[in-house]
């Protein structure tokens, strides 16, 4: 069924992501596991695929962003790479305010995977407080140095091109933040993997910076500009990570549809107890009701006319309904429900990580209650 204000092209790019990931991704946890995480084969494949550079291949249009997170989140492998293909929305950042010289350097790499990025925001003691980062970038000459370290970042550990959130005037605050490219390459760049009870072979990662030397001209917008471009990328955050929790809360259910048709308990299946009905039907009006919310969020992003506010509201519910879908399943499940094995558990240790990531359900109701005020 076509969905409310999306397009046949992209319900096409949608069976192209799903094609992708039941190819490429659900098949070979395994070997992913046995890594620690995504290859550069993966996301040399996703860009032979066209799944990266949307910004650019897409014209602009976010929603295929959103397609691909909600694919993505329908995976249940995602549960245990977790974000991996969304950290490519940085894209949007170099396209919107990257200079041309910047873009001709990097996004040929970007489309073909040899280029992963990552949005150093995150400190060890900052989290959704965004301005009150620590990390500076001095201005030397014809050069920026780079010193300060960054947490919690997804694609962290991996990704080699990396968009750094740091304070270039400090006595201006929020006003003195810009964003700087760095190659990860760069001397007195560290990563490492923090490993996650969610998201096991996913890759979030620290960063570090100690005297990290970059040329002036990798500065993205204009010098106390980043506040304007995380806005505008916080926007587009929200509904990817909402089509996520979508796309997960989904699948969820078809798994647990599956089994309770099947499982017997005291001579008949799961199924037939009128509460496990009741509790199926929750299930499928939460998801179509998140439904609802992102279309709706997309057509209005394109209309420009989606707000922070509304952003706030969409990731505050969306959240939260994937975990209340993941925990009814899982007690539907019983026992079976709580084994390793079964993809059903991870997916719903990795629903938890929602309501913290990329913003906690605390933030989204204080951007919400100043809307009101």
């Amino acid at each position: 069924m076509t969905r409310m204000g999306y397009q046949e092209e992209h319900e096409a790019f949608r069976r192209t992501v799903r094609s992708f990931l039941d190819r490429e991704h659900e098949p070979n946890l395994a070997h992913y596991e046995k890594i620690g995480g995504l290859d550069r084969d993966f996301w040399r494949k996703a860009g032979a695929a066209g799944l990266l550079g949307l910004a650019h291949t897409g014209g602009g249009d976010f929603t295929y962003y959103a397609i691909a997170a909600e694919e993505l989140g329908r995976s249940a492998g995602s549960a245990t790479t977790g974000s991996s293909l969304m950290a490519d929305v940085a894209t949007y950042i170099l396209i919107g305010h990257g200079t041309d010289a910047q873009k001709e350097k990097y996004l040929p790499g970007i489309l073909t995977g040899e280029w992963t990025q990552a949005m150093p925001l995150t400190e060890p003691g900052v989290g959704s407080d965004a301005t009150a980062i620590t990390a500076t970038a001095r201005r030397e000459g014809d050069a920026y140095v780079i010193n300060g370290e960054k947490y919690f970042i997804s694609n962290g550990a991996g990704a080699n091109l990396l968009y750094v959130v740091a304070k270039t005037d400090p006595s201006r605050g929020a006003k003195g933040m810009s964003v700087i490219i760095v190659e990860a390459d760069t001397p007195g760049v560290s990563q490492a993997k923090i490993p996650m009870i969610g998201w096991r072979q996913g890759d979030t990662g620290a960063v570090n910076f100690a005297d990290v030397r970059v040329p002036v001209s990798n500065l993205v917008g204009q010098e106390g500009g980043a506040m304007k471009i995380l806005m505008a990328t916080f926007l587009e955050d929200r509904i990817q990570i909402a089509a996520r929790c979508l796309g997960a809360a989904s699948r969820a259910l078809e798994l647990t549809l599956d089994y309770v048709k099947q499982r017997k308990v005291f001579g008949q299946r799961v199924i037939d107890f009128q509460n496990t009905q009741f509790v199926l039907a929750d299930c499928r009006a939460d998801i179509r009701i998140t439904e609802t919310m992102v279309d709706t969020a997309m057509m209005r992003l394109r209309e420009k006319q989606f707000t922070f506010e509304d952003g706030a509201i969409l990731k505050l519910w969306a959240t939260q309904m994937e975990g209340r879908v993941l925990d009814r399943c899982v007690q539907l499940f019983g026992g079976a429900g709580l084994m390793d094995e079964n993809p059903i558990a991870r997916m719903w240790t990795a629903a938890r990580i929602q309501r913290i990531y990329a913003g906690t359900d605390e933030l989204q109701k204080v951007a919400i209650a100043r809307g009101m005020l």
